[in-house]
């Protein structure tokens, strides 16, 4: 089987599993970590958005650094989707210049497990999900998130939480604290995380949170379109008159690769989270006409190993969907040939 239709099958199929109810009368998975997520916003200070450092994307472009973010790209790990989740979290409690603190418990009502939703118990010998009992779907939940933390721990100076040790030596998973975006440095005493103040940030829409785009992103779309949030807060008369754009150099800061990043682009669009602007060429020709059809982004600067990148306009209303049932949606269309 080809390796892009095993893995739209294989990310079609854990969407179908978020949407399953396993019995009568009972939320799906998606609906119950839903409704989690609400009420962690719905109780607390109720942000209209969740403020990001830029440091969390990018940095130098040197083959021997990478920001956090990109370090976290495994599209079978969640440690991306859970920092995220967690700074979420911070700020539905914390104001500005707080300081990190936290004794959410993993398991229980409004615990860390119930906020974030992942598809367990699939077998690929039989090729069905085995449903087994409630309490063995959490605690496989609850392993889900302790190996984020671990992964999270396990970035060396860019760690992005930090998680005591036991006498015995084992983790305190309970008592983890989070850093800052840009990790725990290199000082003996880590960078705790704080929420941040006055300064230049990227606002992520609450909606990101509360309609499930969090849950069903995969974790180089997600950085793809933070990335675009970090461009259109620099550049905002350009995001708004022709859109923003990423070409080698640029991604280079995020170290976003190109297939995953044009990959990603592609998928943003057809959710109705991103745009793709008109090039000079596309707005010069007339449609319908055989050079329409045929058009490459034009040459820049008379060089013609140089072309007009694509540019991109984010399209935050598209946020308000549930997350969910458009992504399901929009990946059978392309299934079937008809996205």
């Amino acid at each position: 089987m080809d390796r892009d239709v095993e893995a739209l099958e294989r990310r079609v199929r854990r969407l179908r599993e978020l949407q399953t109810k396993h019995q009568a009368n009972q939320a799906s998975q998606f609906e119950h970590v839903s409704e989690a997520v609400d009420r962690v916003w719905r109780t607390g200070i109720q942000p209209t958005d969740v403020r990001l450092r830029p440091t969390f994307l990018l940095g130098p472009a040197a083959a021997d650094w990478q920001p956090p973010a990109s370090r976290l790209l495994n599209p079978r790990g969640i440690g991306l989707r859970f920092y995220l989740l967690a700074l979420f979290e911070a700020q539905c409690r914390l104001g500005p210049g707080a300081v990190w603190s936290g004794d959410r418990a993993f398991h229980g009502e409004l615990g860390w497990g119930e906020l974030v939703a992942v598809d367990v118990g699939y077998s690929s010998v039989t090729g069905t999900y085995t449903r087994g009992t409630k309490q063995s779907r959490k605690n496989s939940v609850i392993r889900q998130v302790k190996s984020a933390l671990c992964t999270l721990e396990g970035l060396g100076d860019q760690s992005l939480v930090d998680v005591p040790r036991k006498k015995g030596g084992h983790r305190d998973y309970k008592a983890f604290a989070l850093m800052n975006e840009e990790g725990r440095g290199d000082a003996l005493a880590p960078l705790r995380y704080t929420v941040p103040k006055e300064e230049r940030v990227i606002s992520v829409p609450v909606d990101f949170f509360l309609k499930g785009w969090v849950q069903v992103l995969y974790p180089s779309e997600i950085l793809t379109w933070l990335c675009f949030r970090f461009l259109r807060g620099r550049f905002p008369r350009a995001h708004e008159e022709s859109g923003n754009y990423m070409y080698a150099q640029k991604r280079a800061y995020m170290h976003l690769l190109r297939d995953s990043f044009e990959d990603s682009c592609a998928t943003l669009m057809e959710l109705g989270l991103l745009r793709r602007m008109p090039t000079e060429a596309e707005k010069k020709a007339k449609p319908g006409t055989f050079e329409a059809l045929f058009l490459q982004p034009t040459p820049r600067g008379g060089r013609t190993d140089r072309y007009e990148p694509y540019r991109y306009q984010l399209t935050d209303e598209g946020l308000a969907e549930d997350a969910l049932d458009k992504t399901l949606k929009e990946l059978v269309l392309r299934q079937n040939g008809k996205g």
